[in-house]
């Protein structure tokens, strides 16, 4: 239980460094995350404990969902760093494709699969705020999101 502690602090950790210095994208992407982990919560994270024998359809809805949040948050955004999530979230989705194509995946391995992207996502993440952090301070504001089709900008 001390690595899910380490990781809870970990996320409040970035949680609290998106709000205070990220753009709309940073507070964005783990405003799609927290909720992620909020569903992953509610919806097995406590009652799976060594039970990863079978799919944990709780987790394969909350990673799906946050593979389409993140996806669309890197297709709108203006920064390229959504795109390596979206990316870590997709390797994510793997695991629950390995598991429905081959049941016998033992279950730590399962587990194993399913847990250990969340690291890196929350390093990609600080990273990119501190990127967008370090892009203001020495080039002034940005547009934190590309222009919509919708809406062209005028010439």
């Amino acid at each position: 239980m001390i690595r899910i502690a380490l990781f809870l602090v970990a996320f409040l950790l970035c949680a609290s460094y998106a709000i205070k210095t990220g753009g709309q994208p940073e507070r964005a992407a783990m405003l799609a995350q927290a909720l992620a982990l909020l569903l992953s919560s509610a919806t097995g994270f406590l009652t799976v404990s060594g039970g990863f024998w079978t799919e944990v359809p709780g987790w394969l809805i909350a990673d799906g969902l946050l593979l389409i949040a993140l996806t669309g948050l890197a297709l709108r955004a203006n920064r390229y760093w959504p795109i390596a999530l979206a990316g870590l979230q997709m390797a994510a989705m793997f695991a629950h494709l390995t598991k429905a194509i081959y049941p016998a995946l033992p279950p730590f391995g399962y587990a194993l699969l399913l847990q250990m992207w969340a690291w890196p996502m929350l390093a990609t993440t600080a990273i990119g705020i501190r990127a967008h952090q370090l892009r203001v301070r020495r080039s002034g504001p940005e547009p934190d999101w590309k222009p919509s089709d919708l809406n062209p900008i005028l010439p």
